[in-house]
């Protein structure tokens, strides 16, 4: 629970309100929407999925963190018991919001609004 915490705030910092999309950034079905793409993020996020999760980011956001191996020490962590609900995206434009909530046996561990944008076609992590 306390990697779920970390991985939480570390992501809070580089996008204020958590980070969250895609898969693997070739615009796959889950990228489709915002909610299937935060989904797909925080699912390979907490598996410890980096490699993944780096390609759901925006290009902005990739350009904030600097490189593939910086993200991957930012999101060294992993919690394959935890689980991830999304709420219904507000959207405006190629932009928007989705509430995200990580659970862990069960009980809310955090809640956050997640900004995507679209790029390319799929919905990717973003800046808020």
């Amino acid at each position: 629970m306390r990697k779920i915490i970390v991985l939480t705030c570390i992501l809070s910092i580089l996008v204020p309100a958590v980070l969250l999309v895609g898969c693997g950034g070739s615009g796959g079905s889950s990228s489709a929407t915002p909610e299937g793409a935060a989904k797909a993020f925080w699912t390979a996020a907490l598996k410890g999925d980096s490699d993944a999760s780096w390609g759901m980011l925006s290009k902005s956001l990739q350009t904030l963190v600097k490189s593939k191996a910086e993200w991957a020490k930012i999101q060294n962590t992993s919690s394959p018991t935890a689980t991830v609900e999304v709420g219904k995206a507000t959207i405006k434009g190629s932009t928007a919001t989705v509430k995200v909530t990580v659970k862990n046996a069960g009980t809310a561990i955090t809640t956050s609004d997640v900004s995507l944008e679209k790029e390319g076609g799929a919905w990717k992590i973003s800046m808020p």
